[in-house]
């Protein structure tokens, strides 16, 4: 399939699903008026349409029932982790070196660059954009973001936000970056369930499951703000009381802060 088939594909289903859920599911969900709901649809049209032709002539996506799912999840329900891998991008292109898709970068819809990982980093993955060496870990990153969509980038802040604090609140101040972001939980995730060449079925789905806890419970605590409270409202957690919700993500920020970081295999409890 020539590159040009492949971008008005992709064209088109990014074109169809954006309008599908502008027209159709924005409408029916949340309470927005005509104007709110032309706009977002708009935006979306506009930017999955572009994402999926330039997407489609790079051939970033391998045509296939895999590829083409993913494509769909990045162009809508994890469009806001996709956008924001493409300002990545910019700085990828700036620092690194395009890497040409293979069939496993194809096959998991990533765009690499070498040589651009943020600094202290041997790679940095965000959105659908991975400057730096080619790792599994950082692909584990990737579909992290496909799962979790607007929610990833506020559960990923607000865990490196929590740890840093549980750090602060036990009086331990050594190189408290580096502490903090090793007891993310998307890194937790990633080092635990991608810690060589391959992923771990069972550890990815205990830390999927833990990372899904802390998300609901992040839902919990701003579900009953305008706006940021919209999806969380829309699924039942303004049940809850916001401060449950502070309550678990305080708790397991303060007990994960006593186990070692994600990238020290060790088992024993850390009072340092």
């Amino acid at each position: 399939m020539t590159p040009i088939v492949r971008a008005i594909i992709l064209l088109f289903i990014g074109v169809g699903l954006q309008l599908l859920l502008g027209l159709a599911v924005l409408p029916a969900l949340f309470d927005v008026s005509g104007g709110t709901v032309a706009t977002l649809t708009i935006i979306g049209v506009v930017f999955a349409g572009v994402f999926g032709f330039v997407a489609g002539l790079k051939q970033v996506y391998a045509m296939s029932p895999r590829g083409i799912w993913s494509f769909a999840i990045d162009a809508t329900w994890s469009a806001i982790n996709t956008a924001t891998g493409l300002v990545f991008m910019i700085y990828c292109a700036a620092k690194g070196s395009y890497v040409a898709p293979t069939e496993d970068s194809q096959t998991r819809g990533i765009i690499h660059f070498a040589d651009a990982a943020l600094g202290g980093a041997d790679a940095t993955t965000i959105g659908t954009v991975m400057g730096g060496k080619w790792l599994v870990h950082e692909t584990v990153h990737v579909q992290q973001a496909r799962i979790f969509g607007p929610f990833y980038w506020p559960t990923y802040l607000a865990s490196y936000l929590l740890n840093m604090l549980a750090r602060f609140l036990t009086a331990r101040f050594d190189d408290p970056h580096w502490q903090a972001y090793a007891r993310v939980l998307m890194e937790d995730w990633a080092y635990r369930a991608a810690p060589g060449g391959e992923v771990k079925i069972f550890q990815s789905i205990v830390w999927f499951l833990l990372t899904l806890v802390n998300a609901l419970s992040l839902g919990v605590l701003v579900s009953h703000v305008p706006v940021l409270g919209a999806i969380p409202a829309l699924i039942g957690l303004t049940a809850l009381p916001w401060w449950m919700g502070l309550l678990v993500l305080l708790v397991y920020a303060l007990g994960r802060s006593y186990l070692p970081k994600a990238n020290e295999p060790a088992a024993q409890v850390v009072f340092t």
